[in-house]
């Protein structure tokens, strides 16, 4: 009846002249034209069919009375086609399993769908022109048949009339300026009725409602802010004005305090309608909002919308600004954006929101922005598509997302994709991707308030590029800059733009992004696909006319289907509106760095990293293909760690062609501190070149380097798979004058070593074994050839050659748990082997495997540590000294006896093994105490130590008082040293952190004469202390090898290096200590020799009047410190007496001064240079060589003095 009555109407009002109508006959877009811009029904359950969405200008002053769209010309498409359905859109962060079903009422009919064949949506007011929009269906589709037919003629009548109070309203909302048609246009179907907007004789009578419009000129943009930013948006403000973007700063407390409405967000509203109508016929109409500031500064508007089940009262919009025609709150419920509330979707003016609140954060996204517009760097010319998966049923891939959208990117452009679809995306990879600076970022995948791309707000604030570009996703949630949702918290889309690094501007959704399950046509998609045809195949290149232009394109949807009208509304820009984006750049390299080399060939050439070196970085820059040449490239070092400096000039490169690589010659080099830590360091790499246009820098890029200053030998360390709980043994196995390793596995096979690193030999034992603890090696059978001795849980002792040859097996019938000890204990200058045994046995035996007389001897509890051997009373034959669980300490004689005053009864568990000291007093662990007893078995003192010891003690004489303390750590990590009245030294016990399970090595590490202690953790990190209990420079050294077995202290090289020797759980550790071999070195292995005997004396330190070990050949040590200032040390050693010089000279052969030239004494030498020449004149900083000259040979090192 009302249908019938509106047509009776009209008919009158044309009859009378009074109603006008508009007639426009159309072609129906192809199929393709309107899928591919996404005009589908969305209606889940139906099929997913075209529409022709279509806007018409409504002649100036007039209201649309009727319209009428009449359908014509039927065509078939296809006979045999079967249409997808439409599934209910998802929250993307809320993927679950499709259960959309097919609408029965249209799939099981025979009928084609749709039976209308339109809809009229209304009208729509923007700047002043009212159109009309309309939904289209000539697209039909029986489901039964399987046709689709499409109508390719239409007949669109729209009967209206004129109202004058509609023309007025028009004549003061009308931009007539040419920006504002251009847009109009792109977007309506009858361009030519803009000329009655144009020659309309009504006139304006808008009057501006405050002086904050009556006193300020027109501008293209304004800024609103809280009353105490004013002042930080001066210079920006000046910066756009400068740039054609005229700008004026608004206070949000003026605007309060002035304009009138139910809240802020109105109060701003209305300033902005006021704004707009002041100067919409000016030279410079309002075109352009900033929002200053987030919520706590500038409000916002929460509006409604509604999806299925889901619903949102307040949505933060930021459209409720810039759409300045209609009432939001129509019906007065205070929920904004109702359907039902008169709601303009057309905006006034583009608009966008800096979130930031800090000075700090507004500077970034100033400097972040100008930095975007004033400079053509590399990053101009990069896109990158990111895309995850979005459901597993059906599967959906982000990455079809993006390639739908990617094919609207400009071909100029370095499409770079990261799509979980093909493997390519982590949020290293994104994180990466940002942080090496791209122009255009689009993402499709999951996100919320603080978590977008594989990032957290934290991983965002570590972002340090220095090229910004901006990012659009369909993400849940990243743009919920409401504090009702953030909280205190900011979301990630505001913290990747007010950061440091991060993007320049942002456009995400501040609540739900939509997808379709198994389909690209999501509505999160239209808005997203839209603006980029927007930006780069339209003249909307600023990202908010951009936005705009997406909001436009997707009208007709917005006002049909919920979830469109959701996304309308939610989508933000946090940036400028007025920035545009930036096209590909023809002129631009793209350098980046291929690979590099680090070397320390100005140091001791040994592949390994040391503190103190002088290192080469030879970098490889590479400018890629499809890119312009780089000119005058500039690779350089930054970000260099404290204390490393520089010391050679930046590469530069003249040109470098398109494909072209840098000289892979060409190194900078820098100083490494003889202080440095150890560890792994970056330090940055810096390329740049000249824009051959601008003259201005391409854009700088900063790789990462890395490099780690480490102990470990670059030829370790050597793995077998097989583990081992036995301390290597150093020696010289093939008689070639080099040092070689030997490995021992539990099973009992050993490997032997070259210095270098490979294995040169080894053999296996006759049968599988269990060997838990250290072998011994000594001669055991009076020939002066050492051989080996193994024991094992089996319950067997072994003897061999060094080439695994068996020289004795013997076995019982209970297991061996410790090291073996070669001593002799019966006076005829053959050492025996002693063992014991899980049946709290000792045995003793000869060199052809026969037992010694008076053993095995049997005690009364089992004994739970280590031997000691040594002539405890003076006879020249060795007692053997050992602990029961009991507490008993005994010293047993060759005979099997023990020595008068033994056993003593410590009344606590011997675990600690015992040591002997050079007095023969013994020291040994029992219980929380060490304890020392004298040779005739009287305790001299027990001090507590809180926790077992762990090992047992080695002897040092820290104080150099003549009386060697010992030193040794407990079960909790701590480091004792106590003398022999039992007094701990000062300084200990020393807490280290950490947990050895093998005993300390002695030496002078840094020839000042006092002597080091050296630890390795059961990780094999080395630990080395000063006399007083404190940590040697650069220490500790930290590795991950577990398992550490007792190490030895070698001059592993014969160059007077030090270097540490150890197993770790399935192989060979060797740790460069770049120390000199010094004078003093006390305790270098395992109980103190290879014989295992645990006694000073067994050492052979004490044998040598000078307090030196005889090297097996000359060598020549690093100086120490190197490089240095002004004086170093230089070490070297002598294995005969004879004449000997060591000279300095410089690079070019000349000598500078001789140090040595005499005729010296076997054994280990020092002289100290203190940087000057023969003549005592100072010399100059840089490259010198040292050369040690004898009978032997020559050996020449380099060193590096810096003033």
């Amino acid at each position: 009846m009302k249908a019938k009555t509106l047509i009776i109407i009209s008919l009158l009002l044309l009859a009378a002249g009074l109603l006008s109508a508009l007639e426009l006959n159309l072609k129906t877009p192809s199929h393709y034209e309107i899928t591919q811009r996404g005009n589908v029904i969305l209606e889940p359950g139906a099929p997913t069919l075209p529409y022709y969405g279509v806007r018409v200008l409504i002649p100036f002053g007039h209201n649309v009375q009727s319209v009428m769209a009449t359908l014509s010309n039927p065509q078939p498409v296809s006979r045999n086609i079967d249409l997808p359905m439409a599934r209910q859109q998802q929250p993307i962060s809320m993927p679950a399993p499709d259960t959309t079903a097919p609408n029965p009422l249209i799939w099981e009919k025979s009928e084609f769908w749709p039976a209308q064949d339109y809809v009229y949506l209304g009208t729509q007011f923007q700047r002043g022109y009212q159109v009309a929009i309309i939904n289209i269906y000539p697209y039909k589709y029986n489901p039964q048949t399987r046709e689709l037919k499409v109508y390719e003629d239409i007949n669109l009548q729209i009967q209206h009339s004129h109202n004058d109070e509609l023309s007025r309203y028009q004549a003061n909302m009308l931009r007539k300026d040419a920006a504002a048609i251009t847009e109009l246009c792109e977007y309506i179907i009858n361009p030519e009725v803009v000329d009655s907007y144009l020659h309309s004789s009504r006139g304006r009578d808008y009057l501006p409602q405050s002086h904050l419009t009556r006193d300020n000129d027109p501008h293209k943009m304004i800024i609103v802010t809280h009353e105490d930013a004013m002042d930080w948006f001066a210079d920006y403000a000046q910066w756009r004005t400068s740039q054609g973007v005229s700008t004026a700063v608004f206070s949000m407390q003026d605007i309060y305090a002035t304009y009138n409405g139910e809240d802020n967000a109105a109060k701003l509203r209305a300033f902005i309608q006021d704004v707009y109508l002041s100067w919409a016929d000016s030279s410079d109409p309002l075109e352009y909002v900033i929002l200053g500031g987030d919520d706590e500064l500038v409000p916002e508007r929460g509006a409604y919308g509604k999806v299925w089940q889901t619903i949102d009262n307040r949505m933060p919009t930021d459209i409720y600004f810039s759409n300045l025609d209609g009432n939001w709150n129509a019906n007065g419920n205070n929920i904004y954006g109702e359907p039902s509330d008169n709601v303009d979707m057309l905006p006034e003016v583009h608009i966008g929101r800096f979130p930031a609140e800090t000075q700090a954060e507004f500077d970034n996204i100033f400097r972040k922005t100008r930095h975007y517009v004033e400079n053509q760097t590399f990053s101009n010319n990069i896109s990158v598509m990111f895309g995850e998966n979005l459901n597993w049923n059906p599967v959906t891939w982000g990455g079809d997302y993006k390639d739908d959208v990617a094919q609207y990117i400009p071909d100029g452009y370095q499409l770079i994709t990261s799509y979980e679809r093909d493997n390519t995306y982590d949020g290293t990879i994104v994180w990466n991707a940002i942080n090496d600076g791209a122009n255009v970022m689009n993402h499709m995948g999951h996100a919320n308030e603080t978590f977008l791309m594989g990032q957290g707000n934290n991983t965002i604030r570590r972002l340090n590029n220095t090229e910004y570009g901006f990012l659009y996703t369909q993400g849940c949630y990243p743009a919920a800059f409401d504090q009702r949702t953030s909280g205190d918290g900011e979301c990630i889309g505001e913290t990747i733009v007010f950061v440091d690094g991060g993007v320049f501007a942002f456009i995400g959704n501040t609540r739900y992004g939509w997808y379709m399950p198994g389909s690209i046509d999501g509505a999160s998609q239209f808005y997203d696909r839209e603006y980029f045809i927007g930006l780069f195949e339209t003249p909307n290149r600023e990202l908010g006319k951009a936005l705009t232009y997406s909001r436009v394109q997707n009208l007709n949807a917005a006002l049909a289907h919920d979830v469109m009208r959701w996304c309308y509304y939610e989508v933000v820009l946090f940036g400028d509106p007025s920035i545009q984006a930036k096209l590909p750049d023809e002129s631009l390299p793209y350098l980046s760095l291929e690979n590099y080399e680090i070397t320390d060939e100005d140091g001791d050439n040994d592949g390994s990293l040391n503190p103190g070196e002088a290192l080469r970085i030879y970098p490889r820059i590479r400018n890629h293909e499809d890119w312009a040449s780089a000119y005058d490239v500039e690779i350089s070092l930054t970000s260099l760690p404290d204390g490393i400096e520089q010391i050679s000039p930046s590469l530069f490169i003249s040109h470098l062609p398109a494909g072209g690589v840098s000289d892979e010659d060409a190194y900078i080099s820098f100083q490494l501190p003889v202080t440095l830590p150890f560890g792994i360091y970056e330090i940055e790499l810096y390329v740049d070149a000249i824009h051959p246009v601008t003259q201005l820098s391409v854009g700088a890029r900063r790789f990462t380097v890395q490099f780690e200053i480490t102990l470990i030998d670059n030829r370790f360390p050597w793995d077998c798979q097989v583990g081992t709980r036995s301390a290597p043994i150093v020696y010289d196995f093939d008689g070639d004058g080099s040092l070689d390793i030997m490995y021992l596995d539990v099973y009992g096979d050993a490997y032997i070593l070259s210095k270098e690193g490979e294995q040169t030999g080894g053999f296996e034992l006759d049968e599988e074994q269990n060997i838990m603890r250290s072998f011994a090696m000594g001669d055991i059978n009076g020939d002066g050839i050492p051989e080996l001795v193994f024991t094992s849980r089996t319950g067997k002792v072994y003897a061999t050659a060094l080439d695994g040859t068996p020289v004795f097996e013997y076995g019982i019938g209970s297991s061996f748990l410790f090291t073996p000890v070669l001593a002799d204990i019966d006076g005829d200058g053959v050492n025996e082997i002693i063992a014991h045994s899980l049946d709290k046995k000792l045995y003793a035996l000869k060199g052809d495997g026969s037992l010694v007389d008076g053993f095995p001897v049997t005690f009364g509890a089992s004994l739970p540590s280590e031997m000691a051997a040594a002539d405890i009373d003076g006879d020249g034959s060795m007692e053997i000294i050992l602990g029961t669980q009991s507490g008993e300490l005994h010293v047993i004689k060759g005979d099997g006896q023990n020595l008068t005053g033994f056993p003593v009864n410590l009344q606590r568990s011997i675990t600690g093994a015992p040591l002997v000291l050079e007095n023969n007093r013994i020291a040994v662990g029992a219980g929380p105490y060490m304890v020392l007893v004298d040779t005739n078995g009287e305790i001299l003192f027990e001090t507590e130590t809180g926790t077992a010891t762990q090992t047992g003690a080695v002897p040092a004489d820290l104080t150099r008082d003549g009386n060697s303390e010992m030193v040794f750590t407990t079960m909790e990590g701590k480091l004792f040293a106590i003398d022999q009245e039992g007094n701990i030294l000062p300084g200990f016990p020393v807490i280290t952190g950490a947990i050895f399970n093998t005993p300390p090595l002695i030496a002078d590490l840094d020839g000042d004469i006092y002597l080091e202690i050296l630890l390795q953790s059961y990780m094999n990190s080395v630990y080395a202390y000063n006399h007083d209990g404190s940590m040697v420079g650069g220490f500790p050294f930290c590795s991950d090898f577990n398992g550490n077995t007792p190490s030895t202290l070698v001059d592993l090289d014969n160059d007077g290096i030090l270097r540490l020797v150890s197993g770790y759980s399935t192989g060979i550790l060797v740790v460069n200590l770049r120390r000199p071999v010094t004078i003093k070195m006390p305790w270098i292995t395992y109980r103190g020799g290879l014989l295992r005997q645990g006694s000073y004396s067994s050492t052979g330190y004490v044998s040598s009047p000078d307090e030196t070990i005889i090297p097996v050949q000359d060598a020549l040590g690093q100086n120490y410190p190197n490089p240095f200032n002004p004086s170093t040390t230089i070490s070297f050693s002598l294995s005969q007496a004879g004449p000997a010089k060591l000279a300095i000279y410089n690079l070019k052969g000349q000598l500078v001064r001789t140090l040595v030239d005499g005729r010296l004494d076997s054994g280990n030498h020092s002289a100290v240079w203190d940087g000057r020449d023969s003549q005592g004149s100072s010399v100059s900083s840089g490259m010198y060589l040292y050369r040690l000259i004898t009978a032997q040979g020559n050996h020449t090192q380099k060193m590096m003095l810096l003033k």
